[in-house]
């Protein structure tokens, strides 16, 4: 709950301080629509799921091996209101790994953990000129991680759980962000912390 309050509080902060920020947007009534196409370093989820499985090795005298956190890859949309912007970002990560139980000297089983994100997005821009355009947005939705287990010994097949799947509060503060490029497509970098990491860069096309 705390995070939660946290982030409201960011996004609040934020957004007063982008409001009194020097602007120089054009409105338009074309290009109201805009797809996005993206790709995060995923640091933040990476870590939290070294964490946890830290967590669980300690206690349990288990050892994991060959871990591998690929990034966040992401598609969303953005409805342009004025300066504002409204809309939702997709986001997919997995991570897999081996992990040997206690009294085992190879690996016993493969885990694999497949991360789905779903976060309404909204965006300020406040700065626009020629080709370069500044803005900073704020997200918070839902992470779904579906955990599979699959048994290489008799002992990881017995230990093995069944498939599951974990929803979460998720967030993404993005308060740099430059996009450059026409009214059509541009490509655009963003920088800030939460679910997809700290950096994002991607491109987008309005139509």
């Amino acid at each position: 709950m705390k995070l939660r309050f946290m982030v409201l509080a960011l996004c609040v902060a934020a957004g007063a301080g982008l409001t009194k920020a020097q602007n120089t947007v054009k409105e338009t009534t074309t290009g109201k629509h805009e797809i996005r196409v993206s790709v995060s370093d995923g640091l933040t989820q990476g870590s939290v799921d070294i964490m946890g499985m830290g967590l669980s090795d300690a206690v349990l005298g288990s050892k994991r091996t060959d871990q591998t956190f690929s990034m966040v890859y992401g598609v969303g949309y953005r409805y342009a209101l004025g300066r504002f912007k409204v809309g939702a970002d997709l986001g997919f990560s997995q991570s897999k790994s081996k992990l040997t139980l206690s009294g085992e000297s190879s690996p016993s089983l493969k885990e694999r953990e497949l991360n789905f994100l779903v976060l309404p997005t909204a965006e300020f821009t406040y700065f626009k000129r020629s080709i370069v355009e500044l803005y900073g947005s704020a997200s918070a939705g839902v992470s779904l991680s579906k955990h599979t287990e699959t048994g290489l010994t008799e002992a990881g097949k017995s230990a093995a759980d069944k498939p599951s799947l974990n929803t979460s509060f998720a967030y993404q503060v993005n308060p740099i962000a430059v996009r450059v490029g026409n009214d059509r497509v541009g490509g655009f970098v963003e920088a800030g912390f939460g679910n997809k990491g700290f950096v994002t860069a991607g491109i987008s096309v309005r139509f």
